[in-house]
């Protein structure tokens, strides 16, 4: 799921394999399941996914004291 991610993020598997230095023919055949995801090829995707993630501005959630009680407590 973390790679079928990532080709999206990147805008397809020759971005990707560009990226992680990787066949595209290789990535094919690891999104299929016909191969192994080596650990340090997943651990790269999902470093990018956490790096887009980050970098993307998200949902702004309100502040615990914003929308609560107004004033002191009595």
């Amino acid at each position: 799921m973390a790679l079928r991610r990532a080709v999206e993020l990147c805008g397809g598997l020759d971005a990707l394999g560009d990226t992680l230095n990787v066949s595209t023919d290789a990535l094919e055949r690891m999104l299929v399941g016909e191969e192994e995801i080596p650990q340090p090829l997943f651990t790269q995707a999902v470093g990018l996914l956490l790096e887009a993630t980050a970098t993307r501005a998200g949902k702004r959630t309100p502040d615990s004291n914003e929308g609560g009680r107004k004033g002191p407590r009595q």
